[in-house]
């Protein structure tokens, strides 16, 4: 299957992050897998900065991608990232050609 549309969700925290944090993270990642049209979700860590976080899903479609963001998965992340004080920074890209989704 093709990559036809890409989320990212970069999450800066404030405050040193626990051993379990990033473990958590990773544990959305694998529920996320599972939603249909999910080609795979990474969790990667800056090297440069320890509280900094690119949480990223790839999709096969992206109406899928799309319906993945208003899931009850999706809120209970958001949730536990607002109650761990974190900055967050959405993003989604699919590619349109003539103004058309491909």
């Amino acid at each position: 299957m093709n990559i036809t549309a890409v989320n990212t969700l970069e999450i800066r925290l404030i405050e040193e992050a626990d051993q379990g944090f990033e473990l958590s993270l990773k544990e959305y990642a694998a529920v996320f897998e599972r939603v249909p049209e999910c080609l795979g979700y990474s969790v990667t860590r800056s090297i440069y900065e320890t509280n900094l976080w690119v949480f990223s899903g790839y999709w096969s479609a992206e109406s899928a991608m799309t319906a993945h963001f208003k899931s009850e998965s999706m809120t209970a992340l958001v949730n536990h990232l607002i109650a761990s004080y974190a900055n967050l920074t959405f993003a989604s890209f699919a590619p349109r050609i003539g103004g058309a989704a491909i």
